[in-house]
């Protein structure tokens, strides 16, 4: 016992230490440097088992205590290894880590190229698996500061299987000009929920957060198809868009979902996300209506 609460007492510790810095951690709580690539996929692919694996960049909140929950869950559902990519993502309630995330984007240029390198070197070890890039929330500030600022447009067209902006905490305005320098994944999903209660309140959070315009206004991941017919959002030509407004509801983890029957058509969405395929966009798959690049579902 005493022992246990020595563990967790250092582990705690040393979550606070590392907190103000990214890092990668697996679901076991293994923290790794981000340009420590070899470290972190020697650890996933112990397991020979391994198929899928998922890239992913959370959202705003105390990380990576938050994302450790996470993970697991992912992994669980899914049948998939994750690598989280984690950053200085808290302030406070009332703030959002704009600053944090666009001060982390040279981390994750440095963990994606080393992530490029080590899939261009071990194409006998890439070859057991599919990769996926899952980016959520207000990781995209992070992610979008990248593409926008340092990419070079130097990795493979193939580094990822799927690309997905998930619930993304950016402006809709513009999105077209850095999401299209997007290309190293073989298919680019952007989810919509014009009913996401997260991102609704995000918005409200623009008042407390001066000095950021490029990172304020009506949000990619909500109201899309308003924005596209009223605001004049040019769409992204190289993305897929998938309106979760009638499936996921107020909902915001939208890969995240209750093992009910009514989440079946959201589950299979991101249960072919994640296994690197690509989803169905028809009838049967709960596609309603289809707008050009935008498909929209409902139960």
């Amino acid at each position: 016992m005493n022992r246990l609460l020595c563990i967790l007492i250092c582990m705690t510790f040393s979550f606070e230490l590392w907190a103000g810095e990214p890092a990668l951690y697996t679901s076991r709580g293994t923290r790794y440097d981000v340009d420590d690539v070899e470290g972190v996929m020697s650890e996933l692919l112990s397991d020979y088992n391994t198929e899928y694996i998922t890239v992913f960049v959370h959202g705003r909140g105390k990380h990576p205590e938050k994302g450790l929950t996470i993970i697991p869950d992912i992994e669980e559902r899914y049948g998939v290894k994750t690598i989280m990519f984690t950053w200085p993502s808290w302030e406070s309630a009332v703030e959002r880590p704009v600053h944090s995330g666009i001060n982390s984007a040279d981390e994750m240029l440095i963990f994606l190229t080393k992530l490029n390198e080590y899939i261009r070197n071990n194409p006998h070890k890439a070859a057991r698996f599919k990769l996926t890039l899952l980016v959520h929330s207000m990781g995209n500030i992070v992610f979008k500061k990248m593409m926008d600022d340092l990419y070079q447009g130097d990795f493979k067209w193939d580094l990822f299987s799927n690309v997905i902006l998930n619930s993304a905490d950016v402006p809709s305005k513009k999105h077209s000009e850095w999401v299209e320098k997007i290309d190293f994944g073989k298919s680019l999903y952007i989810t919509n929920n014009d009913d996401d209660s997260v991102l609704f309140g995000s918005e409200l959070l623009d008042s407390f957060n001066g000095d950021y315009d490029d990172y304020e206004g009506p949000r990619l991941g909500k109201d899309l198809a308003k924005d596209f017919k009223k605001k004049g959002v040019v769409k992204s030509q190289n993305a897929i868009y998938l309106d979760l407004s009638k499936l996921s509801y107020g909902g915001h983890r939208h890969y995240l979902m209750k093992d009910k029957s009514k989440y079946n058509f959201q589950k299979n969405i991101f249960t072919s996300l994640l296994h690197g395929e690509k989803p169905r966009l028809d009838r049967s798959a709960g596609v309603y209506k289809v707008r050009g690049n935008v498909y929209h579902f409902k139960r």
